[in-house]
């Protein structure tokens, strides 16, 4: 006894792997994927106002250590989540539209639904969404419009040189029509009406070809 008492004192040798105790760590960005997702579950049971942190923990199976390692607040989430969307959402515009089409109304349907199902499915608020979060969010929505405003301006052009268009459209036209659906998209999804206005995309398409075509 003596002697395994002596050797569990002694020192661990320079150079030797301490062996973990439990589960290894979760990689940094699977953490961070993990909160995402459980704030999803958390906001979608109860809204986004009544989630707290303890909540999207929980639905996470992380800890309250964890979260702020991650995130700085649950405004500070939401607020990366949106911009996580935005980029994703350029990324599937831009394959959508570089993909040669023979049926210009299926290519811009496409596009549409892409848009609108990106969207979080969650009802959230974010034009209610204050402080540094709000700020960001709104950012991001204008670097969007932009973005895909740039985006569309570039495949009409194209389509307007090969005469599949009759007029090439103006920037302010585009950036209409764009923030006007980007609007009203943010309402109904943050009145929880998502399934309402899925089903608004053939009349939304139909004004974004009377505008732009």
């Amino acid at each position: 006894m003596a002697r395994r008492a002596r050797a569990a004192k002694e020192p661990v040798p320079d150079g030797a792997v301490k062996r973990p105790r439990g589960r290894p760590a979760l990689p940094r960005e699977q953490q961070r994927r993990r909160l995402v997702e459980g704030a999803w579950r958390a906001f979608e049971r109860s809204r986004y106002e009544k989630a707290s942190v303890a909540d999207i923990v929980r639905e996470a199976g992380m800890s309250t250590r964890s979260f702020y390692e991650h995130f700085a607040s649950k405004e500070d989430l939401v607020a990366a989540i949106v911009e996580e969307i935005a980029e994703r959402l350029l990324v599937e515009l831009e394959a959508i539209l570089a993909e040669p089409a023979d049926d210009l109304a299926s290519q811009s349907d496409a596009a549409l639904r892409a848009f609108l199902e990106r969207l979080p499915t969650a009802a959230i608020d974010l034009e209610r969404l204050g402080g540094n979060a709000g700020r960001r969010i709104g950012e991001v929505r204008r670097r969007l419009v932009q973005a895909i405003t740039d985006l569309l301006l570039r495949h009409l052009e194209r389509l307007h040189r090969e005469g599949r268009l009759v007029r090439e459209p103006t920037r302010p036209a585009v950036e209409l029509v764009l923030t006007g659906i980007e609007g009203l998209a943010l309402r109904y999804y943050g009145d929880g009406r998502r399934e309402e206005l899925l089903a608004m995309r053939p009349a939304l398409l139909r004004t974004l070809f009377r505008v732009l075509a």
